[in-house]
């Protein structure tokens, strides 16, 4: 088992740098920059906000694209001990303000925009006024620009940068992570250095990443499973990461033929968006070595198609904000079937139990409940919120608010979420076992278990569908198809046609506003 480092990600960056000097460290748009000069890059940025006033223990909120210019600026907020905090481009103007106000960031740093949202307006309106950069194409006024700031860096001396970046300690706080907020407001996670270095070089480990890999971001960098996954595990390893022009499913099969990506993880929304699109057998996918899924559950025959359709090895992963990312990987070398059917073992130096949703107490193998963690990728806690820190973090194990159990061989299987469970006159149901029987079904698109109020039981099943394109699924016919097959009580007594089922900004299911309207639809 190999030991943990006590490094930052500035040194640890700048140890890949100095290996892989003149390798390719970035790809965008037909542009490369070798590690040299993404090294040096960075330190102009970093003097540059040292110019501003920040350093070791600033927090600055970056609101950026996936591209060079955002992977510049962050690497050299970690330069310099600044905490970033990571903003997702799909934010409403409503959830900006409360993670800015969260966080306490003293400076803003934002692209052009994400769709319709034009971040610079966005920014105009916001209070208070502080001093605001603008990475985007062009100038924006009353920001200053990215080359202004390098401008202002050119009076700081590079000493003073060296003396900002020996001040690090590996237990300073990296960045700010938000949670999803699936079922209320979203949450500012503060992770360390430590941790978060850590993690990534054990995910280059799982992956077996190296020098010859090139990384494809097709997930947003905001996301902690694209922060340590790809970002990082690339930086660390000396791979390239290829940022694609955006995340069609086109554009990122163009990517694996024509750029020679190696390694794609993704969301299973994404991947299957690849095999809907029936594009896999019109590329030459052969460059493709590994890729890992996380984000949100699948099933075994989904994860087996996926790997067979592009023709990688796939790695299942159960990764959270919280624990900085992946704290379960499968083995390299396991087969497919192994791979598919559970999400691994417990990273090293982690370790993993399952404790009962009624009792408290740690199960035996074999038996469901909640999944708990502890170890060193565990987060400092909640941002300015010590009642859900306590409430999640227990003796020094994480509730991570994930139901399943640990197989004999000590693998972990996931089945679902603890708020999805739905607790009907005292039965625990898991959504999950309900969704499964009809994930096969070609008349549905999605489907959705949730729990709506009942005067009797306390809760009773919803099931909320969404039919594939043309069909018509008849709902007594669905709520036979689980008498048959389940417990009576866990057939649901309501079922719900919807167009779609609302998501996050990150792409996950929104269960709150979710069960918001199904009672709505329900007239409950």
């Amino acid at each position: 088992m190999p030991e943990l480092r006590r490094i930052t990600l500035g040194a640890l960056f700048d140890e890949t740098c100095r290996r892989f000097e003149n390798q390719t460290a970035v790809e965008y748009r037909g542009r490369r920059l070798s590690y040299g000069e993404l090294d040096a890059w960075t330190d102009r940025i970093a003097r540059g906000l040292l110019a501003l006033g920040l350093g070791r223990g600033s927090r600055a909120a970056l609101w950026g694209n996936d591209r060079p210019n955002t992977l510049a600026c962050f690497l050299a907020l970690e330069k310099i001990g600044a905490v970033a905090v990571m903003l997702g481009t799909s934010l409403g103007e409503g959830e900006l303000r409360h993670q800015l106000a969260l966080s306490g960031a003293e400076l803003l740093i934002c692209d052009d925009g994400f769709r319709e949202t034009r971040f610079p307006a966005v920014a105009r309106r916001l209070e208070p006024r502080g001093r605001r950069v603008y990475i985007g194409e062009g100038e924006e006024e009353g920001f200053l620009s990215l080359a202004a700031l390098e401008a202002e860096g050119e009076a700081v001396p590079p000493e003073a940068l060296e003396a900002a970046k020996a001040a690090v300690l590996p237990e300073d706080a990296d960045m700010i992570l938000f949670t999803s907020g699936t079922t209320s407001a979203s949450k500012g996670v503060l992770t360390t250095h430590f941790s978060r270095a850590n993690t990534a070089l054990l995910h280059i480990q799982a992956m077996r990443a190296d020098e010859r890999d090139k990384f494809c971001v097709a997930i947003p960098m905001f996301h902690c499973f694209s922060m340590t996954a790809n970002i990082l595990s690339a930086l660390f390893s000396g791979a390239c990461l290829y940022f694609p022009e955006n995340r069609r499913t086109r554009t990122l099969f163009n990517a694996i033929e024509r750029d020679r990506v190696t390694v794609l993880h993704a969301v299973p929304t994404l991947y299957s968006a690849m095999l809907a699109r029936n594009h896999a057998e019109d590329f030459d996918l052969s460059s493709l070595r590994v890729g890992v899924i996380g984000g949100s559950v699948y099933t075994p025959a989904f994860f087996e198609e996926v790997e067979r359709a592009l023709g990688f090895r796939l790695l299942s992963s159960l990764g959270q904000t919280e624990a900085t990312a992946g704290y379960t990987f499968c083995g390299y070398e396991e087969p497919l079937a192994v791979r598919a059917g559970s999400v691994g073992r417990f990273i090293e130096h982690t370790e993993g139990k399952i404790r009962s949703v009624s009792t408290g107490e740690t199960l035996p193998p074999g038996q469901e409940g909640e999944i708990c963690m502890r170890g060193f990728s565990v987060m400092q806690g909640y941002v300015g919120n010590p009642e859900a820190t306590a409430a999640a973090l227990e003796d020094g194990w994480l509730r991570t608010g994930d139901m399943g159990f640990i197989d004999g061989d000590g693998r972990l299987h996931i089945t679902g979420r603890l708020k999805e469970l739905i607790i009907r006159g005292g039965e625990n149901i898991s959504p999950g076992e309900i969704e499964a029987l009809f994930e096969a079904d070609p008349a549905i698109r999605e489907v959705k278990a949730v729990a709506v109020p009942d005067a009797h039981y306390g809760e009773e099943i919803c099931l909320c569908v969404v039919p594939a394109p043309g069909a018509r699924p008849e709902p007594e016919k669905l709520r036979e198809r689980v008498a048959a097959r389940l417990a009576y009580f866990k057939v649901p007594r309501y079922v719900v046609m919807m167009d779609t089922l609302p998501r996050t900004s990150s792409g996950k299911l929104a269960l709150g506003r979710l069960r918001e309207q199904a009672r709505a639809a329900l007239g409950l």
